[in-house]
């Protein structure tokens, strides 16, 4: 059974809104384990598993990950979590079918989610911070042109790998991104706000100002 006092987060967020950086932050000021689902895919399919090819293969085909696999990753990452440490979920619940396995297994390890935050940005937002991301090739590390990246940098700093625009960060890419988003993660924000779990946060703040007014609800 997990402390009483112990926090287990929810981020939901549409792209390019900053839910993972806020989820960083909390996780080191918490002392809680960060579990970005978007990480854990990647890392997956570096591994070439049985499951990491299956994840890979739906990717390449442009494809999302069945929500039947998430649910099974996030059962498999809490076994071995301790009892005493809060989570921050980052990635999921992103579908609707995503939530009750969810506070099935939590319930099962003795947790319960204590906070939902969503963090909303505007679409033109979303597409002024998504159009200036970059990545890296090889490690993945993801920066911002213009401010964690120089403009005219073609090697990553971390790792001397290709600087990259992945194709989904294109404005036409974005928007059609941002219609399943609304059209899936949309009904799992209802579905909280209905229970009055949700805390609705301004993401067009700057980052010391939306990690304040998160902390203000704890």
């Amino acid at each position: 059974m997990a402390k009483k006092n112990t926090f287990h987060f929810i981020l939901l967020g549409h792209q390019g809104s900053g839910k993972g950086t806020q989820a960083k932050l909390l996780a080191q000021k918490f002392n809680l384990v960060h579990l970005e689902i978007g990480n854990i895919l990647r890392t997956m399919v570096k591994t070439k598993s049985p499951l990491g090819r299956k994840v890979a293969q739906r990717i390449d085909q442009g494809k999302l990950v069945p929500f039947y696999m998430i649910v099974e990753i996030v059962k498999d990452k809490l076994k071995a979590i301790s009892k005493n440490k809060g989570i921050v979920f980052d990635g999921t619940p992103r579908r609707m079918p995503e939530v009750a396995p969810l506070e099935k297994v939590l319930k099962k390890h003795g947790r319960q989610i204590t906070h939902v935050f969503f963090i909303w940005i505007s679409q033109r937002e979303t597409i002024k911070r998504l159009s200036k991301r970059r990545s890296c090739e090889k490690c993945g590390t993801l920066f911002i042109s213009g401010k964690t990246l120089s403009v005219r940098a073609i090697k990553c700093p971390k790792c001397q790998g290709k600087i990259i625009q992945r194709e989904d960060d294109t404005p036409v890419s974005i928007r059609k991104r941002l219609i399943w988003s609304h059209q899936k993660t949309g009904p799992v924000i209802e579905s909280y706000r209905r229970q009055g779990k949700l805390i609705e946060i301004n993401g067009e703040q700057s980052i010391q100002k939306v990690f304040k007014d998160i902390l203000s609800y704890l």
